[in-house]
């Protein structure tokens, strides 16, 4: 599994180049890693959890504040980076009515601000 990570983490600092790691760009960063992953032998919720290290791991290794980088830390933490992921999975496999996702990404998102106040 090191070797995966390895790889997989030089590919998507590859990927990511000189872009800024903030909130707006998390969702970018988890696209790219779960594209990597995508093409690994890894399956399931072994993808899932790859895919949540990469992006953790992106984030430590970013030159960012210590607020932003807590925040995004955070929301790998706390589950949301992966259930973002699961939503694009279950999307990308016509498992989900659209406007039930948005109701429930909001209050998942409203939920998080608010304990972080």
């Amino acid at each position: 599994m090191s070797n995966v990570f390895e790889s997989s983490l030089k590919e998507l600092k590859e990927k990511i180049g000189k872009m800024e790691i903030n909130a707006k760009t998390i969702v970018t960063v988890l696209r790219f890693a779960m594209e990597i992953v995508e093409a690994t032998q890894l399956k399931g919720e072994s993808q899932k959890n790859l895919v949540e290290k990469l992006v953790k791991q992106i984030v430590i290794d970013s030159p960012i504040s210590d607020d932003k980088e807590k925040l995004l830390l955070d929301m790998v933490d706390n589950g949301i980076v992966g259930s973002m992921a699961d939503l694009v999975v279950s999307a990308s496999k016509g498992e989900i009515d659209i406007n039930s996702a948005v109701k429930v990404a909001s209050t998942c998102c409203l939920s998080f601000m608010k304990q972080r106040k």
